[in-house]
C-alpha cells in the first residue's frame, strides 16, 4: 500500500491546504484540482490521462438525454472497469490510486443511470475527481457529500488544527509502528515461529499481516481526511475500530467502509433484488471486494473463504449461545482474526498464493 513515492504525494497534498485558503472561496477547488492534475502529471502521467478522459468524459454522458444516455453510461462504465482491470495486469505503468478513481466514477455512473445525480458538469467533475490527498489511499468519497462539503466549507482554526493532529496520527502509524516496529517483530516472529510447523507460522505471520495492514491503512486514511479537514472538507470516515467487531458480518461493516458501503450498494442489495438469493449477493460482494485489490485465482477463493466465514458467524450468533452476551466481546474478535487470516495458509495447503 506505502509505494516509494508515498511521502512525496503526501507533501504534495499538503501544499494543496494553504492552496485552498489563498485562493478566493469561488475558486479555491480550482486551483486545487489544477495543482492536482500537474502533480499527477509529473508523477505518472498514465494516471493523469486517465483521469483527464473521466473528468472531461463524465459530464459529456449526463448532457445525454433519452435511451441513449443509458447506453452511453452503460459502455462508459465497462471502460472504467477495463480501466481499472489494465492497471491490475500492468502495474509497471505507474498508476496512483486506480481502484479508488475507478470506485468514484462507477459510484457517479450508476447514481446517473439511477437518477440519484441528475446534473454534472464540468466544474464538479475536475473538483470531485482532481482531489488529491484521497487519490493514492482512499476513502472512496461519494459525490453528494463532497459537494456538501464544499457548499458548507469555512474557515475554522480548530478544525485545522484537528485536521493536523490527525495528519500527525496517521505519519506516526505508517512510518513509525507500521514500518520500523513491524519490521523488527516480524524478523522476532519469523525466528520464534521457525520450528513451529508451517501451516501454524503462516497463519500467525498472515495474522500479524492483518493487523499491520490495519495501522499502515488507518495511517493512510487518517492522513487523507487529515489534509481533507484542513481544507474544510469532512469526509467519510473508513474504520470503525474494526477489531472490537463481535462478529465477521459486523468486522466488514467497519473494515474500509467505504469500500464496503460501495459493494453493498452497488453490488450486493441489486443482487439480492435480483436472485432473492442473500448469499449469491455475499458471494459476489466479497468477489469484488477480492479482485479490486488483485485479479488473481488467489483472491477469486479468499472470496469464497470469507463468504463462508460471514455465513458461520452468523450462523454462530444467532444460534450459539456461547457468542451471545459478554463472553462474544472475546470471542467475537479473536473468531474474526482467525478466520479472515487462515485464508493465507489453508490456500497455500492447495499451492494458491497470492
Amino acid at each position: 500500500m506505502i509505494a516509494a513515492s508515498y511521502p512525496l504525494i503526501v507533501f504534495l497534498a499538503a501544499c494543496a491546504v494553504p492552496l485552498s485558503w489563498l485562493v478566493p472561496r469561488r475558486f479555491a477547488f480550482d486551483a486545487v484540482a489544477v495543482w492536482t492534475f500537474v502533480c499527477l502529471a509529473l508523477l505518472s502521467p498514465v494516471t493523469a490521462m486517465w483521469l483527464a478522459l473521466i473528468v472531461l468524459g463524465l459530464p459529456l454522458l449526463f448532457a445525454q438525454r433519452g435511451l441513449s444516455r443509458g447506453i452511453w453510461i452503460a459502455g462508459a462504465a465497462v471502460l472504467v472497469v477495463a480501466g481499472l482491470v489494465v492497471s491490475r495486469i500492468v502495474p509497471m505503468w505507474g498508476w496512483i490510486g486506480m481502484a479508488y478513481v475507478s470506485l468514484r466514477a462507477l459510484h457517479v455512473l450508476l447514481d446517473g443511470w439511477m437518477g440519484r445525480i441528475v446534473a454534472f458538469g464540468w466544474r464538479g467533475s475536475w473538483q470531485y475527481f482532481l482531489f488529491l490527498p484521497v487519490i493514492a489511499a482512499g476513502p472512496v468519497n461519494r459525490l453528494q457529500h463532497f459537494q456538501h462539503q464544499l457548499r458548507r466549507r469555512r474557515f475554522d482554526v480548530a478544525q485545522v488544527f484537528s485536521g493536523a493532529e490527525r495528519v500527525g496520527l496517521g505519519l506516526v502509524l505508517i512510518f513509525v509502528l507500521g514500518g520500523p516496529v513491524f519490521f523488527r517483530f516480524d524478523i522476532w516472529l519469523a525466528e520464534a515461529t521457525a520450528a513451529w510447523p508451517d501451516f501454524v507460522s503462516l497463519w500467525m505471520v498472515s495474522a500479524m499481516g492483518w493487523v499491520q495492514l490495519f495501522v499502515t491503512f488507518s495511517g493512510t486514511t487518517h492522513v487523507a481526511l487529515g489534509l481533507a479537514l484542513m481544507m474544510g472538507l469532512e469526509l467519510e470516515e473508513n474504520f470503525d475500530r474494526p477489531w472490537a467487531a463481535r462478529s465477521l458480518p459486523e468486522f466488514w461493516t467497519r473494515w474500509h467502509m467505504t469500500l464496503t458501503h460501495w459493494v453493498r450498494d452497488y453490488v450486493f442489495r441489486p443482487t439480492v433484488a435480483a436472485t432473492r438469493n442473500p448469499v449469491a449477493g455475499l458471494l459476489l460482494a466479497m468477489l469484488v471486494v477480492g479482485l479490486w485489490h488483485a485479479f488473481s485465482i488467489y483472491y477469486l477463493l479468499w472470496a469464497v473463504w470469507q463468504s463462508v466465514g460471514i455465513i458461520l458467524s452468523r450462523i454462530m450468533v444467532t444460534q450459539g449461545p456461547a457468542m451471545q452476551g459478554r463472553l462474544s466481546a472475546v470471542l467475537g474478535p479473536l473468531f474474526n482474526l482467525c478466520w479472515i487470516s487462515a485464508a493465507l495458509p489453508v490456500l497455500a495447503l492447495f499451492g494458491v498464493k497470492p
